[in-house]
């Protein structure tokens, strides 16, 4: 008895035979399916991306050796999990997308390619983005439906993080995704792209958050050596001002009782001249605790080196119109022809 092979032999001139044979559905689907296709990504808005790389200034000195090579081998960094700041480069991305950072972009003054728009970047979001025509038939609907009573805003003073308005978080978000932050683990680089349907507010936007990330991280770890700055330059004020004083009581005294010679009025002298030389060692003390202190915050202060800055992009990010077309027309192509070949076997 013969064994039966179960192995089934694909003839691909039989497939193409049967394909071919029913072209006719092709020629009925795939138009339909190129002008849907087109309708649908031409009416997507055309969107620009620019972007920033930035390297950190790390403070410590474990990161630095074999030690630190090794590590940077395998994807770790070391330094950042030495360093004492709480907010280190892997957290930055976090850092982007709090309402704390976001509510900063708000009042940012923006303006568009042309020339034509000059606004801040929380009213371009709410009342200069192009949106597909379908977005008119959500917004007649919500038209339609009775409006909840909302905050006006009127300033960027009202711009609260911890008190967003219902518009606010819907913006808010919007930037949030407009914003992406990566970090290579072995270079510490930051890498911080925005996405906009205009290319200068693109870039406009790019650099100003470069701007308010270098304030916010220096603002952070400055902040404990400028509260010492500022305690030991009231001090310095203080003792420069008691010094004065006690200079002035010292002459005033001397020169009143320039020819007497009793010992009354010698130990006074003397008394107000110890004064005047323990107000101005101490002037000489804390003013040397003020230069220590600037010098501190001089250290503590981050540098970034900026690797490449932000620029107008000269094409756009996308949508990719042609690649989608292309992509629509070989899929519909590839389902018709498996369901001629289902059919045919059935």
């Amino acid at each position: 008895m013969e064994e039966k092979n179960n192995n089934e032999i694909i003839d691909l001139h039989l497939v193409t035979r049967k394909i071919w044979d029913k072209r006719q559905a092709f020629y009925k689907v795939l138009p339909i399916v190129f002008v849907l296709s087109c309708i649908y990504i031409f009416s997507l808005p055309r969107y620009y991306k620019s972007e920033i790389k930035l390297a950190p200034e790390i403070d410590n000195s474990i990161s630095e050796g074999a030690l630190g090579s090794i590590a940077s081998s395998f994807g770790f960094d070391i330094g950042s999990m030495a360093t004492t700041d709480a907010i280190s480069p892997e957290l930055y991305p976090e850092l982007l997308e709090t309402n704390d950072f976001i509510t900063l972009l708000f009042p940012m003054e923006v303006e568009d390619y042309d020339h034509t728009l000059h606004t801040t970047y929380f009213d371009y979001l709410k009342k200069h983005q192009k949106t597909p025509w379908w977005s008119f038939v959500s917004k007649a609907i919500r038209s339609i439906l009775p409006k909840e009573k909302e905050q006006q805003v009127g300033s960027s003073a009202e711009f609260n993080p911890l008190n967003l308005t219902k518009k606010q978080d819907v913006i808010a978000s919007i930037i949030k995704g407009n914003i992406s932050c990566s970090i290579d683990r072995k270079t510490s680089m930051i890498t911080i792209t925005v996405t906009d349907q205009d290319r200068r507010i693109c870039a406009t936007i790019a650099d100003s958050i470069r701007l308010k990330l270098q304030e916010f991280i220096t603002d952070y770890r400055t902040k404990k050596a400028r509260i010492d700055v500022e305690y030991f330059r009231n001090l310095v004020n203080e003792s420069r001002n008691e010094y004065d004083e006690a200079r002035h009581r010292y002459a005033n005294y001397t020169d009143s009782h320039r020819n007497i010679k009793l010992e009354n009025f010698i130990s006074i002298q003397n008394d107000l001249e110890n004064d005047m030389e323990v107000k101005f060692n101490n002037y000489t003390a804390y003013n040397t605790q003020l230069q220590a202190a600037i010098a501190k915050l001089q250290q503590r202060t981050p540098a970034f080196t900026l690797l490449q800055g932000a620029s107008i992009p000269v094409k756009p990010a996308g949508p990719k119109r042609i690649i989608f077309i292309f992509v629509m027309l070989i899929l519909s192509s590839m389902i018709i022809a498996a369901r001629i070949l289902l059919k045919s076997k059935n």
